[in-house]
């Protein structure tokens, strides 16, 4: 299983949904937006408008738990600041996510930490002292997630994540996807995850796994041949081929295929966009069968996918 330690922001908040027609942006859109008092009245019609909006467009974390493609049993942490707003925030996400099936979801404040966060260093030393128990006692695989919250507290969430090597991401907004941060060795060279998932090795060639049509090269995305670099690298990936179905995995993500292959092996949805023109959507055939190669897929996936940008 995964968990995911995830800082949160104010963005359910403040968002101005510049996209969204009057009638469906959020209901507090235009209230006073105190930073020391609640804005949110009315929990319900909160969790109401969150369901029905897209999730891209709700908040900083439902947009990175859209990219992250979590499963019903991961475990989510939300670290929320020490301000009526992020208390706020955080356990109105509580709810959305549990209304939308996670099992696990719990909230812990961060001490101290608020708009005066840069009057005393040892504020930030305690952050980092949370998170190091939170990595030791977690139940899964460890995944920060920092695109919410201070600029401080992502900082915090990088040097945590270097030291402890484990994954830290946030979502990019140029590309609208999932970044991982690399690795910075003592000695200034940088490097990636390197996991590797414990799955069946593939018995085919590895330049025969790919059946894709021959001379459509300039409809794909850039970051098609680093991704078909990195598939092809990967022992227990069987076959990759064109399927327009992988179009419903988030934009430069993948996510778990709705059916499996006739070995009953798990596939994946990879989306790689750069614009209309510019796209592929691929699905993935591996040879996992197991729940806990599905965790393991994933995993290695997640984190050596999320380098393509």
């Amino acid at each position: 299983m995964e968990t995911i330690i995830m800082t949160v922001g104010t963005s359910l908040r403040t968002n101005k949904d510049d996209t969204l027609p009057p009638e469906k942006k959020r209901p507090w859109h235009n209230k006073p937006k105190s930073l020391d008092q609640s804005l949110i009245d009315n929990i319900e019609s909160a969790i109401a408008w969150m369901k029905a909006t897209d999730l891209e467009l709700i908040s900083a974390e439902t947009k990175t738990f859209y990219h992250l493609n979590l499963r019903e049993k991961d475990e989510i942490i939300l670290l929320y600041s020490a301000t009526k707003s992020g208390e706020e925030c955080a356990k109105i996400l509580k709810l959305f996510f549990t209304e939308l099936g996670q099992e696990d979801v719990t909230i812990k404040q961060i001490p101290e930490v608020n708009y005066e966060i840069d009057v005393n260093g040892s504020i930030l030393e305690k952050m980092a002292n949370l998170l190091a128990e939170l990595i030791k006692n977690a139940k899964g695989n460890v995944t920060l997630a920092a695109t919410g919250g201070f600029k401080a507290q992502s900082m915090i969430m990088a040097l945590s994540g270097n030291i402890y090597q484990v994954p830290v991401c946030y979502i990019h907004e140029q590309y609208k996807s999932l970044i991982y941060l690399p690795f910075l060795s003592s000695d200034g060279k940088v490097s990636y995850g390197n996991y590797k998932a414990e799955l069946p090795h593939s018995t085919r060639d590895r330049k025969d796994i790919f059946n894709l049509q021959e001379g459509t090269e300039h409809h794909r995305p850039k970051t098609w041949k680093k991704a078909q670099k990195i598939l092809s690298e990967i022992p227990w990936i069987e076959k990759i081929y064109f399927d327009k179905k992988a179009f419903s995995a988030p934009i430069n993500n993948f996510k778990l295929s709705n059916y499996k292959t006739k070995d009953n092996c798990y596939i994946f949805w990879l989306y790689l966009y750069e614009g209309e023109k510019h796209k592929i959507g691929v699905s993935i055939e591996t040879t996992g069968y197991n729940e806990k190669h599905l965790e393991e897929a994933m995993r290695e996936l997640r984190e050596r996918l999320g380098h393509l940008f």
